[in-house]
């Protein structure tokens, strides 16, 4: 809209290139300025002529994500979406045909949401269907139970039980006590190098592709320095020095890889009475016990790796106890009144009176 500065008007518009408003001009009229208004909003329009099919076709490459197995997970996530609206134009989809294919293919949701974020940043579409869908879905991590500090100790403590003549045991026990504190994804614990872990820091710059069996950057292509809390310091201080640098090693001296890691993940997880524990939930694990020992979600977000500023850490991964909030609540407005014992390390259960 127009705006008057002095005795002349002044004319503006959105330029998709760099996402802001931009100056058009100073005119002596406001017909002028409107008119060179809509001039820009017509020109910038998108054309609307590109089909799902074509963008599609090009958007992993033209819009590669950092980690090798993200673009072949996208890949093959738009192929059902490319299937069934190929042929239609980037412009054409409405709000419930795009509903309708989402319920179909909801594990393409994603990274059908992604690819029309980036034809939005492109010009080639005013909107994005995929989002804000609102669909009905499982709770999936949002109903995982994190490990209490007992719980983890107990669970690491079961591959000195399955394997009691092998060393290496030493090394899977501080590798499921190292990720239950730090929080690290399992493709970065396992292509950790010692020489990144400098007392009560660690540095975290790249992880192993769980697809292709490579090592490359992390998640969000960033690295990150985490902290590490003293009892995974400890478990790590008698560890012997792996000829390959790694931290970790598998049995046979070689960096762990997601299959032989789950073969021996199964029996330590079965013999804690958690056949169904994911490893990844020790991620969850520490995220927890940094929210119950008071660190905010921000804080959280910066140990786990996340950019959205702790959005993730509050609605997926935290899981604290309301029995502890509500002893912390009590303790808050009574000076007299003493946490019970563990209350703000770790998850804890709730309890029945």
């Amino acid at each position: 809209m127009p705006r008057k500065r002095g005795k002349r008007w002044t004319a503006s518009g959105y330029d998709r290139g760099v996402k802001r408003k931009v100056h058009l001009g100073t005119f002596d009229t406001r017909r002028e300025a409107a008119e060179r208004e809509a001039e820009h909003a017509l020109s910038t329009r998108p054309v609307g002529r590109q089909t799902i099919e074509s963008f599609a076709g090009r958007w992993v490459r033209d819009y590669p994500r950092p980690r090798l197995s993200s673009n072949t997970s996208n890949a093959e996530r738009i192929k059902p979406l490319m299937r069934d609206l190929g042929g239609a134009r980037m412009t054409e989809l409405s709000r419930p045909r795009t509903r309708a294919r989402a319920m179909k293919h909801r594990w393409a949701l994603p990274a059908a949401r992604a690819m029309y974020a980036d034809a939005m940043n492109d010009g080639l579409v005013d909107v994005n269907p995929f989002a804000n869908l609102r669909l009905p879905g499982s709770d999936g991590r949002k109903r995982i139970v994190a490990l209490t500090e007992a719980e983890l100790q107990g669970l690491a403590d079961q591959a000195l039980k399955a394997w009691p003549d092998d060393g290496w045991a030493w090394s899977y026990r501080a590798m499921v006590l190292f990720a239950g504190y730090v929080g690290l994804r399992p493709g970065e614990l396992f292509a950790l190098p010692r020489a990144n872990v400098a007392g009560d820091l660690c540095l975290i710059e790249r992880a192993l592709e769980s697809k292709s069996g490579t090592i490359g950057a992390t998640k969000n292509g960033r690295a990150r320095t985490v902290t590490v809390p003293p009892v995974a310091r400890d478990a790590i201080a008698d560890l012997p020095r792996n000829a390959s640098g790694l931290l970790f090693e598998s049995p046979r001296g070689q960096m762990w890889r997601q299959p032989s890691h789950h073969h021996r993940w199964k029996v330590v997880r079965s013999m804690a009475g958690r056949p169904a524990l994911d490893f990844y939930e020790l991620r969850h694990c520490a995220a927890t016990m940094l929210l119950e020992r008071g660190m905010t979600p921000w804080d959280v977000a910066i140990q786990l790796g996340h950019q959205d500023g702790g959005r993730l850490i509050t609605s997926l991964y935290g899981h604290p106890s309301e029995v502890a909030a509500r002893e912390r609540l009590l303790a808050a407005w009574d000076e007299s009144r003493s946490l019970p014992d563990g209350i703000g390390s770790g998850a804890r259960r709730e309890r029945t009176p």
